[in-house]
């Protein structure tokens, strides 16, 4: 044994995430103080514990974060081969940057890693069950990463490092996840009472996030290093099938197209014969997911990794683009009008919705957002629209230089408005109506909303010069 357990202080890198949620309640009850280090880069997720705010790829920033604790848990990365998909730099610099940083900082400052990894950097390997001394060969870009973190903690921390290879994980979390194929099945055959089987010989291992989390306080505990494979049960996706179906009373069809043909099993007795045991599986998880009111919902975008990271590259395209006008135009011929934008291409609308003032008088303004984008259209009438660039959202310059506009049905614009602005508007004629689209969800927008008074930058924005 090391010190005290309950001298240990824990951070966890990461520890916002779908496994992290649940390592943090798992290591408080060991009576160790924890805290977690994370940047909050799916900023739509409501954070279920306090964080200390930081990115792995500040290597300064956490160096002093670092120093303060004894075990440093890295469970940082941009996690599942999609997700890494939607923009492979981000996933390099992530997982691979970040961890270089991490690793760097533990050695210098003598600190014990533990490192999650994945069962992932073994590939494909039918009919073998793989052991921790078996050389990796990942067959996708976060195997490729995960592979990559391995050896740079590795090489780096030399003998002062744990790292776990982690089996497909699955359990209820209070940041859950139902882009995993165990999470998946359930929450289809509870809200569709059927799922579907692609393939079903390929062997997977599977680790319940519970047991994972235990496996990291057994590590702590026992001063363990080297390498571990965390698995509870290897099988089949036709026996996972089978037993959801027997839990849940769900149909079950079996698709023979296979479309993830990794197939392979893995060792779990190393960590055995350190006294660790296993105590969930897949049943205890399918009775947990299927009284959650989480699996009613399992297409929301914050459950998804996936549509997180598309999520997050749209805005970040949309953060580089300026205020700016899209043209539009009439069509003309014997049957009537057209109105039309053809450039207005939607792009990261996920709402919209009309205004109509009662007043002409009436100035809607300022309303700002950090991270809400703005397309703006007339359909009926004509107003005055102004937009000004955020400098400070609590105190924002009144020396900023204000966009001015006159939009109108009779000359069709759609007008851009970028996140980290302020907006506002006018209407120059009685029914004006006015169509706001959005690249923010409702659930999104709540907290991203700063007004100001429709003066604050002046009062002539609003007035009609009569010339």
């Amino acid at each position: 044994m090391g010190k005290n357990k309950v001298s240990k202080k824990i951070l966890l890198i990461g520890g916002l995430g779908y496994i992290g949620s649940v390592l943090y309640e798992i290591i408080k009850a060991n009576e160790w103080h924890v805290e977690i280090l994370d940047n909050h880069l799916y900023r739509e997720i409501k954070a279920s514990n306090d964080f200390i705010e930081a990115d792995t790829r500040n290597k300064d920033a956490i160096e002093k974060i670092i120093q303060k604790f004894d075990v440093i848990v890295n469970l940082a990365a941009i996690v599942g081969d999609p997700a890494c998909l939607v923009d492979t730099n981000l996933a390099i610099d992530i997982n691979c940057i970040g961890t270089r940083n991490i690793a760097e900082v533990c050695k210098k400052l003598n600190k014990l890693i533990i490192h999650f990894s994945t069962c992932s950097i073994y590939g494909s390997e039918p009919n073998r069950i793989v052991k921790e001394e078996d050389e990796g060969f990942p067959i996708d870009i976060y195997g490729i990463t995960k592979y990559q973190q391995e050896r740079l903690v590795r090489e780096i921390c030399k003998d002062n490092f744990c790292i776990i290879r982690v089996g497909t994980a699955y359990g209820l979390s209070p940041r859950m996840r139902y882009d995993l194929v165990v999470n998946t099945f359930i929450a289809r055959a509870v809200k569709y009472k059927g799922i579907t089987v692609f393939g079903g010989e390929q062997e997977r291992p599977f680790a319940h996030i519970r047991d994972t989390s235990r496996a990291v306080a057994h590590i702590i505990k026992n001063d363990l290093k080297g390498i571990y494979n965390i698995q509870g049960d290897n099988i089949s996706l036709l026996k996972l099938g089978e037993i959801v179906k027997e839990i849940t009373n769900c149909q079950m069809h079996i698709e023979k197209d296979i479309v993830d043909k990794r197939s392979y099993q893995v060792d779990n007795s190393k960590l055995i014969k350190t006294g660790f045991e296993y105590k969930y599986h897949i049943r205890d998880a399918v009775r947990e997911i299927s009284s959650s009111p989480t699996a009613l919902e399992m297409e929301k975008k914050i459950y998804s990794n996936l549509k997180l990271a598309q999520s997050l590259k749209i805005s970040k395209i949309i953060e580089e683009h300026e205020i700016s006008l899209i043209d539009g135009g009439f069509a003309v011929d014997d049957r009537g009008m057209l109105t039309f934008a053809n450039s207005f291409d939607f792009f990261g609308v996920k709402r919209f919705y009309q205004v109509q003032n009662f007043s002409n008088s009436t100035i809607r303004a300022f309303h700002g957002h950090l991270k809400e984008a703005k397309y703006v259209y007339i359909a009926k009438g004509s107003a005055i629209v102004a937009a000004v660039k955020l400098d400070d959202v609590e105190n924002p310059s009144k020396n900023s230089d204000v966009k001015r506009f006159i939009l109108s049905d009779k000359n069709p614009k759609v007008l851009f408005i970028p996140p980290k602005h302020a907006n506002g508007f006018r209407c120059l004629e009685n029914d004006t109506r006015i169509i706001f689209f959005s690249t923010s969800s409702l659930e999104e927008s709540e907290g991203d909303d700063y007004r100001y008074p429709c003066d604050y930058w002046g009062k002539e924005l609003w007035e009609v010069e009569n010339r």
